[in-house]
């Protein structure tokens, strides 16, 4: 990335807005102006947001490129070419717009730091970046040589960009690029400030409702509702470990020995989770018997090893109060994709409850 601006943080939604002013710095452009535009989605998913933008992008005949981390070639508008990155591809990572033209450049490169702001109202919302932008043509520049040496694409379109190149290095620099650069810097400070209050006020707005249609009103626990909202938009970027753990006799406690005891076994599960979880990860109720453990970022191998000492805990509750014999199943996967794949966990549990203390790992 270019290395004379400082790297600042970013959450999702200022990147959002920031890739909009580049975009519209592209579509502003002079029609026969010859333009480069090279943009890294991520994932399909992001870029079906913006493709009537890219469609009109490329429609004013700016040679048009996106990257993709996906396994076949998607149906994208015309005139946009596409680059598929594999898995450990580190573009994968990636969130960058690029424009350059004769008459000037902007660019945007951010790093999704895999974490996510435990704060957030969603998964999505959350995610973290660190990268720069700009509106200089010269770093617009060395971004569009570095994608087109990092990217593998085909020889015509090759040839493309580098007419487009040819055309830009024959322009001297434009004068006073600060015009454009300052005031959209003090803007994206503005804006900033507009985020954070706005995501103050949704919290205050989230906390209200979350004891009323989010959380079990016996438990405490997170309920399926919070689940779909706090994953609502994901778009697999950040994998989610799953761990879905099956209490046998949960379900009859509160009527054989009511209230009081089911609570207790309740906060024993808990127990045997307690400092093995980290702030990112939920708990959630999503049955009579079944509790999810919601894990982002988890390996398998990790989730695998919590399952198993989760599971041999459950089975030692038996000794302390009410005393009731529980045995617990656990089946676990990583999900990429929505939706998640709860269906598929709760057959596997039903499957191992014959088998207590038995762990699944399925295929993610």
């Amino acid at each position: 990335m270019f290395h004379d601006l400082a790297e600042e943080h970013y959450g999702k939604r200022m990147l959002v807005e920031i890739s909009h002013a580049i975009e519209r710095f592209a579509l502003a452009a002079p029609p026969d102006e010859p333009l480069i535009v090279i943009a890294m989605f991520q994932k399909l998913s992001y870029f079906e947001r913006e493709a009537a933008v890219y469609r009109d992008i490329a429609g004013r005949g700016a040679v048009t490129v996106v990257g993709l981390a996906e396994d076949f070639p998607p149906r994208l508008p015309p005139g946009v070419r596409h680059c598929l990155l594999g898995p450990a591809d580190p573009l994968t990572r990636e969130w960058s717009v690029t424009v350059l033209g004769p008459r000037g450049g902007a660019t945007l490169v951010a790093l999704d730091q895999e974490t996510i702001d435990p704060a957030a109202q969603t998964l999505e919302e959350g995610r973290s970046f660190r990268g720069r932008w700009t509106f200089r043509r010269e770093l617009a520049y060395r971004e569009v040589l570095r994608l087109r040496s990092e990217l593998v694409l085909p020889p015509g379109l090759l040839q493309e960009i580098d007419q487009v190149l040819h055309h830009v290095i024959a322009e001297p620099e434009p004068h006073r690029q600060d015009w454009w650069e300052v005031p959209l810097r003090f803007l994206t400070d503005g804006m900033g400030a507009a985020v954070r209050e706005h995501t103050a006020a949704r919290h205050a707005l989230a906390a209200a409702l979350d004891d009323t249609t989010e959380r079990d009103p016996r438990t405490g626990l997170y309920t399926e509702q919070f689940l779909a909202r706090w994953t609502a938009g994901w778009g697999g970027t950040l994998p989610i470990g799953l761990a879905l753990l099956h209490v046998s006799g949960l379900a009859e406690l509160h009527g054989q020995h009511g209230l009081r005891a089911e609570l207790a076994v309740v906060q024993g599960v808990l127990g045997c989770l307690q400092d093995r979880l980290g702030e990112n990860d939920r708990v959630v109720r999503v049955g009579p018997e079944e509790v999810l453990l919601v894990l982002p970022k988890w390996p398998a191998e990790h989730i695998w090893r919590l399952c198993e000492q989760v599971c041999a805990g459950i089975g030692a509750l038996e000794g302390s109060y009410p005393f009731v014999p529980l045995t617990a199943v656990a089946a676990a996967t990583v999900a990429r994709s929505q939706p998640l794949p709860l269906d598929l966990l709760r057959r596997q549990a039903a499957h191992d409850a014959a088998l207590p203390g038995s762990v699944s790992v399925l295929a993610g």
